[in-house]
Formats: structure tokens, C-alpha cells, sequence
């Protein structure tokens, strides 16, 4: 028994002495920092000439250029000292890419787009060969990433896309290998995958200082791969932000079964695309141009109808999304027209209350990504699980126009000196994150404006900052100074959800007067009215908004107040044109407008552009299957255009036009197809935030055109035959019968009457007693609808009346007049 006790102290005691030396160690151990929700720079973290670098290979499950074996990709890490010194785990930021071993070149081989429509466009010439160096060290040499994010606690992983660089395999251009490589590198980092020192070799590497927790992130193709992978469901894949990412490469190359292609990109599609990123191993590359550009995406891609198929369909992430699990924050530009907002407006309206979501949108143009504190609250909820409220924020952060920037201040309570906090009547207003404009007076009495970024707000009147202000001898903040966030990319403002829910849809019609400028109105009466154009591509349209016989213009009138649009604008267009094909395309502009210097210009001033749209009449009410137009014959083409939330300022008018070819995007037939509209047919559905009310505020307060029209109306049903019961001979008695009339007259007045009734006859015997009809109304001084009318038919049968076997009947007239339609 004492043996045993001994042994079960020995036990106790050693059990002690270990658990002093762990907590030794994790003493000693360098930790993350939070504040205000974010992980701060950590100075131990800061020493990027002590960071940890290397690279390997991690198998992914699939052989995409045939060789018989697994495709391996190549990845590299810079992750904190610590994960060696200190036996530290942190979480990763990931960025994956197919363009970090160069691209190829210059736009050179684009597809030629001056060609009729509905026919097989010349050849095009392959991109040339880009250099392959099979010496590089690294995937990529910027430390833009890590410089961000290593300092504050996490590592950064990059790999190279399948048949770029160093990875193996062959580039798709959106096949499964671009989800499922990504997916592969998340499993090496939670200890699934395998990684290797070589491409071809069999010495392994893990991740042991990774806690699993990965986000990924990047923009334009590379931000097309984080949904890549999220669309795989991968377990430690927390939170992805994508920046204006590709989601479809329908989307990207075609609309509404129009071919088309990205801004500043004329010519371009799937299969340049193919060309521009095939870096890869020169072994492999004729096998990858041979199954993948030739073999599928030349046979399937259609610049001939440009019809939505199965190829595109498997190219696109809505049809994906059912397995995503990781928290999204999407980012984009209103003004990206290479890749364009629905792209990302299409993936967030499907992921609502499917994941955590947040969007940010700014007014610049292609990329840009959402401040750093949004960044860094998203990551530091979802990596490191600091439980910041990020969820609970506003679900929408939109870059507003200076001039409708909504007041966001503080005022200064008190004169500060040399503080990073500073104390303010009310800062309910401000957000954690945005960047905070603060009046700084120096010895001199000179007042200037410095910056700091709001790293939290602990109480309703302090505001901490993320570096002191008023340093240096004399300076202070005074008492009463106002301090501001000013709306830029960096302060975006916040709103419940993108669209606005505020917003609703306001119907506009336009008016004659389309080749100068006629009226757009919400007024519900359509106008009888056709007008035409004449298509010509050879000048771009920016220059033609002002004049030209190549559109139609349609404007409000000059507003009073911003007019605040926040949705997906949708168009209907009824149309004839005088061929058999014809591109459609739509503008909306804030006038006046700022044509281009010339005619040619491949970019133009986007900032009163408000959005755009393009579809194929072919195509009407589908995006496959379309039929060639009928020369002269009208059709409704029906479409949305891309989503957006701008204001258009005081001063301005917004404006409707409709042209054909779209020399900045479309395919450029020879000029001279005329187009008409029949502006009947013709609407505008706008996403208004306060909807009718909202455009009336516009204006100034004018009355709001709306109305309708009735058509002329007289209406009469009856509603079945009436049928007495059966008469019996000999015996006097007065028969009843009962039906009814319904009325509707949109008349003045109306007058219900009936023909001449007379005797009801059987054959060649008639009944000696009149027939009788009394109405239960016949006449009316106003408009009725539906209005029952109650109809009794009376028949005298005397006792010595004769009555011949068989059915006595009369057909009667009943008619509805009008002296005052």
C-alpha cells in the first residue's frame, strides 16, 4: 500500500512540474494583440528580415494534362519567427493566382471584332509563348500581403494556379481544377494533404505551425479563387474576400446572348485568356492547347450566337454554391468595366443567409480592396475567432460622391495634447476602421487637417485612435473642433444591406424627341410614337451621348436634390430592325456629358456614366436558342443592366440611351442598320431609394407625373338562359323566371334596355298572353364595373288558355348604350 502511495505522489509531483514548465513557455511564447476588434502590429511580428520563407509542392487529387500522375502545386510561405522559435500556430491568409509567372504580353492576338453578325469571325493567331523559368525561388517576389498581414499575427500562403509557373497541370479558365487545386492547399495546411520539398520528389513537409484557420483573398481572376475553392466546401476555408472576381465567364465574355467582350479587352475571350496564363511546364503545354483551348474551349465557346451552354454553365459560380460554408466579404467597383458589378452582386444576393456577408462597393474602377479595418474585423472574427460583433455590423458599405456624403463628426470636448484618445460630445456616428480627419493646431495658431485611423471606440464620447495626435511642442486639439470621416475608398458608408432597402422601382417612359434629347418620365401613359437610329461602331459612344444619328435620348428633367439609385436598373425595349441581327445596347448617363477627345478613345469619363447593358434581339427572353429578327417586325427585348448605387447630383438630368453597336464592347458590323422603337413599348425600371417619393424629392418637390388610362368600356354578360317551371293547362296562374346581367361601363352614363318582348312561341303556337321582363336597374349617371343586374321574366297562363305539348321560348335583346362614352 505505501508503494503505490509513493508511486502516486512521485505521479503528482512530476504532473506539476510539467505543467510550470508549459506555462513557462507560453509566458515566454510572443502573442497576437487585438484592439478594437483587429489584430494590431506586433513588433516581434515586424521584423520581416527574421520571417520564416519556403516553398514546396502540395498534391492535389486530380492529373489535369495527362502525364499519369497527380498534379502538384507550387506554394510558398512567409509565416512570423515564432512559428519556429516559439512553437507559435497562427492562421493564414492565402492568395492563389495564375498570372505570378508572367503573362503573354502585349493584347496582340485579340479576336478581330469588325465582322457582320451571326457569322464565324477570322481566325485568330495564338498569344506567343511565355518564358518559362524553372529557377525561380519563389511564387511571387511582393510582400505586399505579408507586409499587411504577418506584422499582425498571421502567415501567408501563395500558390500558383494549375498549369502556371511551377504548378503542374493545365489552366482551364474556371474548370474544376482551379476549385479543387486551392481546396488541396487548404488540406495541407489542416494536415490532409501532402506537400513535398520538390515537384517531383518524395521528402514531405507539413504545416504544423498552422492552426488550420485559413481566408483567402485577392482580385480580378484572383479573387475568382477563393470562391473557387469555397465552392468545394474544404473544412478550414473560415472566410474568403473576393475582389471583383470573375464569377462567371458567361457573364464575362457575353451578355444576354450578345458577344462581348471586358472593357479596355476588345476582342478578347476564354480562349486568349487560355493563352495569356499558359505559363506553365513547356512539356506539358501542347497537350493543355490541344484538350483545353482547341479541343474544348474553340469548340464550344460559339462567337457566332453567343448562347449560353453547357460549357459556360460549368464556368459558372452560381451553379456552385451550395457546399460554401465560409464567410464572405465581397468587394467591387461600380465603375468596373472590365469586370462588371453583377458579378459580384449575383453571388452575394445567393449567399444571403447562407453564410456570413458582408459587400463592399466603391465608385472607382477595376479592383480595390475594402479598407484595411474591414479586412482585418473579418479576419480576426473568423481566423482567430476574437468574438468582434463583425457579424452584427451594417451588412453593405458603399463609397459615396463628395458631393452627397452623408455628416459623419464628433465634436472635441476639452483641449487635447500628445493622446491617442481623444474625448468628443458624441460619437455615434463614427466607425471603428474608417480613417478620422481631425483639426490640429500647432504653436503658430495655424490650424491643419491630420489623419488617424479609428481603431475603437470604447464609450459614446471617446474615440481611440491608432496613433497619438498633437505631439509636438505647442500643438493641440482645440475644445469645439469638429472632426470628420470623409467619404472616400477608405470611408466607405455603412447601410443596412446592398440594394438599399430603401430603394424600389420606379417605372419611366421616354418621349419623342429621341434624336435630340426627349423626356424620360414615370408617367404610366405610354407614347404612341416610333423613332429610329442608325447603327455606326465606328465611334464609341461617349462621343455620340450629346448628338448623333446613332442613338436615342431620353432625360428627366434638371434635379433639384441627388437622385440616389441603388439595385439593378432593368430595361424593355421594343424594336424592328432592318436585318436579320443587330446588337442592343443601353446607357444610363447623368447629363450633361463629357464626350472623349476622340472619336476611337478605348476609355472614356466614367463618372457620368451611371451604368450599362447589352443584349442580342435574337436572344429576346432567353440566353440560348435564339431566332434570327424578321426584318421590319417588332420584338420586346427585356434585360437587366448592371447593378449599381450612385447618386445623381443636383444639377444633372439622368438620361436613357439607346443604341446598337457598342464600339467599347461589342462586335462592330459595317454601319447603316436602322433600328426603330416603338417607344410604347418602350420602359425603364429604376431602382429608386424612397422610390416615387424619392424622384419627387429629386425634382424639388414638382408634382409627380403619374397617371393611367382607361380604355372605353361598355360591358354586358349574362349570365345563362331563364327557364320557367313547367305551365299547366287549365289551371290560371303567373309564372316566374329570374337570371342576371353584370354591367361595367367606364361611360358617363349608361342605359340598360331590352327588345320588344311579345308572346313566346311553340312552333307554329304562340302564347296568348305577352311575355314580361322587368330589370332591376336601367340606367346610370356614372362609371360602374361588375356590377350585377338582377333580370325577372313573367309569363300569364289563364285557366282556358290552349297550350300545345312542347317548349314555348323568345329570344330577347338586351343592349348597353352610352350618350356619353
Amino acid at each position: 500500500m505505501t508503494g503505490w502511495f509513493g508511486r502516486g505522489a512521485a505521479t503528482a509531483a512530476l504532473s506539476v512540474t510539467l505543467a510550470a514548465a508549459a506555462a513557462s513557455a507560453a509566458a515566454a511564447q510572443t502573442q497576437p494583440v487585438f484592439a478594437g476588434g483587429q489584430a494590431q502590429i506586433v513588433p516581434a511580428f515586424n521584423v520581416s528580415g527574421e520571417w520564416i520563407r519556403h516553398r514546396l509542392w502540395v498534391e492535389t487529387e486530380f492529373d489535369s494534362d495527362g502525364d499519369g500522375k497527380r498534379d502538384r502545386m507550387h506554394v510558398d510561405v512567409t509565416r512570423p519567427a515564432q512559428t519556429a522559435t516559439e512553437g507559435l500556430k497562427v492562421p493564414v491568409v492565402y492568395e492563389t493566382s495564375p498570372y505570378y509567372a508572367g503573362t503573354s504580353g502585349p493584347q496582340a492576338n485579340l479576336w478581330n471584332v469588325n465582322h457582320e453578325l451571326g457569322v464565324a469571325p477570322p481566325a485568330r493567331i495564338s498569344q506567343p509563348a511565355i518564358p518559362f523559368n524553372p529557377n525561380r525561388t519563389s511564387v511571387s517576389n511582393s510582400q505586399t500581403l505579408a507586409n499587411t498581414w504577418v506584422p499582425r499575427g498571421f502567415s501567408v500562403v501563395r500558390s500558383e494556379s494549375p498549369g502556371t509557373g511551377l504548378s503542374q497541370g493545365c489552366p482551364t479558365v474556371g474548370g474544376t481544377n482551379e476549385n479543387d487545386a486551392p481546396k488541396a492547399v487548404v488540406d495541407w495546411l489542416n494536415g490532409r494533404a501532402k506537400g513535398y520539398t520538390t515537384a517531383d520528389g518524395d521528402v514531405e513537409v507539413t504545416a504544423s505551425w498552422s492552426t488550420g484557420k485559413v481566408g483567402m483573398t485577392g482580385t480580378s481572376y484572383n479573387g475568382t479563387l477563393p470562391i473557387s475553392a469555397a465552392t468545394t466546401g474544404v473544412d478550414g476555408l473560415e472566410a474568403i474576400i473576393p475582389v471583383a472576381p470573375n464569377t462567371s465567364y458567361y457573364h464575362y465574355y457575353r451578355s444576354n446572348g450578345l458577344v462581348r467582350n471586358p472593357g479596355g479587352w476588345v476582342g478578347e475571350d476564354i480562349d486568349f485568356l487560355f493563352d495569356y496564363i499558359n505559363s506553365g511546364d513547356p512539356s506539358r503545354r501542347q497537350f493543355c492547347i490541344d484538350t483545353v483551348r482547341e479541343g474544348l474551349m474553340k469548340a464550344r465557346q460559339d462567337r457566332i450566337t453567343g448562347d449560353y451552354n453547357d460549357f459556360w454553365a460549368g464556368r459558372d459560380q452560381l451553379n456552385q454554391l451550395a457546399k460554401v460554408k465560409a464567410a464572405t466579404l465581397m468587394a467591387h467597383a461600380f465603375n468596373d468595366w472590365n469586370v462588371v458589378p453583377e458579378h459580384s452582386v449575383r453571388i452575394a444576393e445567393a449567399l444571403k443567409g447562407k453564410v456570413p456577408l458582408q459587400q463592399y462597393y466603391h465608385q472607382g474602377g477595376h479592383g480595390g480592396d475594402p479598407p484595411l479595418g474591414l479586412r482585418n474585423r473579418w479576419f480576426t472574427r473568423f481566423l482567430y475567432g476574437v468574438q468582434n460583433g463583425v457579424e452584427n455590423d451594417p451588412k453593405a458599405w458603399v463609397t459615396r460622391e463628395a458631393a452627397a456624403c452623408p455628416p459623419r463628426t464628433a465634436t472635441v470636448v476639452g483641449q487635447q495634447t500628445n493622446t491617442a484618445t481623444l474625448t468628443v460630445a458624441d460619437s455615434s456616428k463614427l466607425q471603428v476602421g474608417m480613417t478620422l480627419t481631425i483639426p490640429q493646431t500647432d504653436a503658430a495658431g495655424v490650424t491643419t487637417n491630420v489623419t488617424r485611423a479609428i481603431l475603437a471606440l470604447p464609450s459614446s464620447t471617446t474615440v481611440l485612435l491608432d496613433s497619438a495626435v498633437a505631439t509636438a511642442d505647442g500643438q493641440k486639439i482645440a475644445d469645439g473642433a469638429v472632426t470628420s470621416i470623409v467619404c472616400s475608398a477608405a470611408n466607405p458608408t455603412p447601410y443596412a444591406d446592398y440594394p438599399n432597402p430603401a430603394a424600389a422601382p420606379v417605372e419611366f417612359r421616354p418621349r419623342p424627341g429621341g434624336n435630340t434629347t426627349g423626356e424620360l418620365t414615370p408617367s404610366a401613359t405610354p407614347a404612341a410614337a416610333t423613332e429610329k437610329y442608325v447603327d455606326d461602331a465606328s465611334c464609341q459612344p461617349g462621343n455620340f451621348v450629346n448628338a448623333g444619328p446613332q442613338r436615342l435620348l431620353y432625360g428627366t428633367p434638371f434635379l433639384k436634390a441627388p437622385l440616389h439609385l441603388s439595385g439593378t436598373p432593368r430595361v424593355k425595349v421594343r424594336m424592328a430592325a432592318s436585318k436579320a441581327a443587330a446588337n442592343l445596347s443601353v446607357w444610363l448617363v447623368a447629363l450633361p456629358f463629357t464626350p472623349s477627345v476622340t472619336c476611337t478613345a478605348t476609355q472614356i469619363n466614367t463618372s457620368h456614366v451611371i451604368t450599362r447593358g447589352w443584349a442580342d434581339p435574337q436572344n429576346r427572353g432567353a440566353v440560348s436558342g435564339g431566332a434570327p429578327l424578321v426584318p421590319g417586325e417588332f420584338v420586346d427585348v427585356t434585360f437587366n443592366l448592371q447593378p449599381t448605387d450612385k447618386m445623381v447630383l443636383a444639377g444633372q438630368r439622368l438620361a436613357l440611351m439607346v443604341f446598337s453597336s457598342d464600339r467599347l464592347f461589342t462586335l462592330r458590323p459595317q454601319p447603316g442598320t436602322e433600328v426603330s422603337v416603338d417607344l410604347a413599348g418602350t420602359s425603364l425600371s429604376l431602382p429608386v431609394v424612397g422610390g416615387a417619393k424619392g424622384y419627387l424629392t429629386a425634382l424639388g418637390g414638382q408634382d409627380l407625373p403619374v397617371g393611367g388610362t382607361v380604355p372605353a368600356t361598355l360591358s354586358l354578360a349574362l349570365k345563362g338562359p331563364a327557364t320557367f317551371a313547367p305551365f299547366v293547362p287549365g289551371v290560371e296562374q303567373d309564372y316566374t323566371a329570374t337570371t342576371s346581367a353584370t354591367v361595367t361601363s367606364t361611360a358617363g352614363d349608361a342605359v340598360l334596355s331590352v327588345s320588344a318582348p311579345g308572346h313566346m312561341t311553340n312552333g307554329a303556337f304562340s302564347l296568348p298572353e305577352p311575355l314580361r321582363v322587368e330589370l332591376g336597374k336601367t340606367a346610370w349617371t356614372g362609371p360602374t364595373s361588375s356590377e350585377d343586374v338582377g333580370i325577372t321574366f313573367k309569363q300569364l297562363i289563364k285557366r282556358t288558355d290552349a297550350l300545345r305539348t312542347g317548349t314555348y321560348a323568345r329570344a330577347l335583346t338586351f343592349t348597353l348604350s352610352t350618350t356619353s362614352p
